[in-house]
């Protein structure tokens, strides 16, 4: 497949800046694709298409505050480090910009309560970083990290909650799965309701769901590595639904693509 394959025309003014509020009062497109009908209803309607038995799996990843801003220790140049994974204790797999101008051996300053080392490169273009500090890392980063929104949206977030899903439970994701953003508590009571049931699986959003592609030929790109689970429950209860026939529903990429 080629690159060119997937080109569209998506003018800015058409991407929302804000959320809709509440949640599932975002509107819902609908393909069938036995009768090559396209209907525009709203997520709260997502039940009219459900039935019985059914099975919805959702990924629980919640996000951290992923990007920090900090400056180098001895020139005070502003520097952005972007955490991707965690690969040891005080150790992370991180996005650093700009990338050429920090070094192995760096020191990067985020506050006078953190700070890092940049201590290797990784083959995708990061670097490998060790963080400094006194305390508890979780809560330091609570208080300086802040979330990562796409690049598209450059309004403010003041509700950090706002780009998690309300199941949201598993820390480490650098990003949302952006599907789930719409479910709230009572449209979930409505389905369970309805005799739909719920499995969970968790998959840390990372770099290999956002980074651009860069090569022609969709084969060629190399994904870089991202973490996930699926807990035996789960497993158990979308075999018991294949078993007996029922319908499994896989609610966004991250969760199809971990099943």
């Amino acid at each position: 497949m080629d690159i060119s394959d997937f080109d569209y025309d998506l003018p800015e003014e058409r991407i929302a800046q804000v959320p809709a509020e509440p949640r599932d009062s975002s509107r819902l497109m609908v393909l069938d694709p036995k009768q090559h009908t396209v209907e525009h209803r709203h997520f709260f309607q997502l039940g009219d298409f459900l039935k019985k038995g059914d099975v919805l799996i959702f990924n629980d990843t919640r996000v951290i505050p992923a990007r920090l801003i900090g400056a180098r220790a001895h020139t005070g140049g502003k520097v952005e480090v972007f955490l991707l994974r965690q690969i040891a204790k005080d150790q992370w797999e991180t996005l650093v910009k700009p990338g050429k101008k920090v070094r192995i051996g760096s020191i990067i300053h985020f506050g006078g309560e953190l700070s890092c080392e940049i201590i290797a490169h990784t083959d995708f273009g990061g670097r490998i970083v060790k963080f400094i500090y006194d305390g508890v890392f979780e809560e330091i980063l609570d208080r300086l990290g802040t979330m990562p929104l796409p690049p598209y949206i450059h309004e403010k977030l003041i509700d950090r909650e706002r780009y998690q899903t309300i199941y949201s439970r598993v820390k480490g994701s650098a990003a949302a799965p952006t599907a789930g953003l719409h479910f709230t508590k009572t449209l979930m009571e409505e389905l369970r309701g309805k005799g739909i049931q719920f499995g969970f699986v968790t998959l840390h959003v990372g770099l290999g769901t956002f980074r651009p592609v860069h090569v022609d030929t969709i084969e060629d790109h190399v994904m870089h590595r991202e973490f996930y689970s699926v807990p035996i429950e789960t497993v158990e209860l979308i075999q018991q639904a294949k078993n007996e026939g029922r319908r499994v529903v896989a609610v966004g990429t991250t969760s199809i693509r971990t099943l």
